[in-house]
């Protein structure tokens, strides 16, 4: 499905206003009235066509979103902490690291009164960002996925402010549906915020363990170095380690590295520190300081791209187009395509008004007669050119029905292929009728699964309804929750 992309504060706004609209079919928060004059004026200042392009589509939905959250701020201030908490923590970027710049320094004290050549706060840093690099170095050989920690982070800043709003469960609704869209649409420019955070704190932390050293160096009324521990006769191997750690900043600074005779001497004995600083302090800058912060750089730049371009719904989303084709005062058109299955006359009329509500009281619907069992190659050979001209498609089967892949589940596939390419909303619903009730939930869920795996390969999730038994209201839900989600074209 193509997306839109727009700005970080125009995507918070169009996703926070599209939760709560699709959570408040009736209007209770967001009233029709407010939904026409936020349509109506949006139309105004930025005009679509039938078939408007990105850049249009984005301005309007921007422009509509924020007079529909001026409103909804009016009444409901509580979505002031919304939209609050949905943004970056800007504290945190400097905060995180400050912090990593004093910890640094402070653990320059736990060496000790002399510079020990092979100290833990040295070595350890350094095995640690090589043990990063070669992480991220892997990490980018393999396919992206998403950052499940990351989405789960920025949904639980959300959950919290949505449990606030109990007292309005519609409103607690849309603002916890929010919390999942903008997490995945967030999800990537955070991560990159985080890799960015922690890139400088890494390159902060190595500055202040280095500023720790050489302040001790300049205040102090002498600073030796030497080393201590359990490498005792050890001297040739201590030897290869400095070369391979410190052979580039020697050949740099010109400062010769010690032979296993000195480093014999230097075991519990000590020199000046001076040449020791100046070799860890290159290698410090080369391995850590100067890496990090070229990464940090890198994160900072690609989420400020990312930050211009969060994807939201596009044209090809059934709230999207709801919206353009009621701004545009143009009627929708649905057909509903029985297979398999017969309803009454009341059935039928409650399913006409079921689908009305969801969609629209301007909205065409046609119930078209059913398809039989086994005629499903030949319906869509005659109507199969024809099913792209509704705006939404049903598919309507019974759950009483087994499931079979050469028919159930070809008609669905055929009818899937048929819409390649166009805009039409595909959905497939299961009728439960009375197959719950005469044979309970186990019987039902079973058979549920049964029609899932045949339709696993045509890529649709059948929705359940229940038309002669179902309340309106709850009817009405499931099918707009059911129409509301990403449309099944391919």
């Amino acid at each position: 499905m193509r997306r839109l992309h727009l700005k970080e504060a125009a995507a918070r706004e169009v996703l926070l206003v599209r939760a709560i609209e699709s959570e408040d079919p009736q209007g209770a928060i967001l009233t029709q009235e407010d939904r026409r004059y936020a349509s109506a004026t949006a139309l105004l200042d930025h005009p679509v066509g039938e078939n408007p392009n990105q850049s249009q589509t984005g301005a309007f939905l921007h422009r509509r979103a924020s007079l529909a959250m001026t409103r909804l701020l009016a009444r409901y201030p509580a979505l002031r902490r919304v939209c609050s908490v949905s943004r970056w923590p800007k504290w945190l970027s400097w905060l995180v690291p400050l912090a990593a710049l004093a910890l640094g320094s402070a653990t320059n004290v736990l060496d000790g009164p002399r510079l020990n050549i092979l100290a833990f706060p040295l070595l350890g840093m350094l095995a640690w960002n090589v043990a990063v690099y070669l992480w991220l170095f892997l990490t980018a050989l393999t396919p992206r996925r998403e950052s499940r920690p990351v989405l789960h982070t920025v949904e639980r800043w959300l959950q919290p402010v949505a449990a606030r709003l109990a007292a309005q469960p519609t409103l607690e609704r849309g603002v916890s549906r929010f919390a999942g869209d903008w997490a995945k649409a967030a999800g990537p420019v955070t991560r990159l915020r985080i890799s960015r955070t922690l890139h400088l704190a890494a390159a902060l932390f190595a500055v202040g363990l280095l500023a720790g050293m050489l302040a001790r160096a300049r205040y102090a009324a002498s600073y030796s170095a030497g080393w201590a521990g359990t490498w005792a006769g050890a001297e040739q191997e201590i030897e290869w380690l400095l070369g391979v750690i410190l052979g580039p900043a020697s050949w740099l600074t010109g400062i010769a590295l010690p032979t296993a005779e000195r480093l014999r001497d230097l075991r519990e004995g000590s020199e000046n520190a001076g040449n020791w600083l100046i070799l860890w302090a290159v290698t410090t800058v080369l391995v850590v300081i100067v890496p990090r912060l070229v990464l940090a750089a890198l994160c900072a730049l690609r989420g400020g791209i990312l930050a211009r371009r969060l994807p939201v719904p596009g044209t090809e989303d059934f709230y999207v187009r709801r919206l353009i084709r009621d701004a545009l005062g143009r009627p929708g058109t649905a057909r509903i395509i029985l297979y398999g299955l017969r309803l009454s006359e009341q059935d039928k009329e409650k399913l006409e008004r079921l689908a009305r509500q969801a969609l629209g009281d301007k909205t065409r619907i046609c119930i078209e007669p059913a398809v039989d069992y086994g005629a499903e190659d030949a319906w869509l050979a005659e109507q199969g050119a024809s099913l792209g001209e509704a705006d939404q498609l049903l598919l309507l089967f019974s759950l009483g029905s087994t499931p079979e892949a050469e028919n159930h589940g070809a008609f669905a596939l055929g009818v899937r292929q048929s819409l390649a390419g166009g805009g039409t909303g595909l959905t497939l619903l299961l009728d439960e009728g009375g197959f719950r009730g005469r044979f309970g939930d186990r019987r039902a869920d079973e058979r549920l699964r049964a029609w899932q795996q045949v339709l696993a390969t045509t890529g649709l999730e059948p929705v359940l309804v229940a038309i002669g038994s179902t309340e309106e209201e709850v009817g009405v839900r499931t099918l707009e929750r059911a129409l509301q989600r990403a449309p099944n074209t391919a």
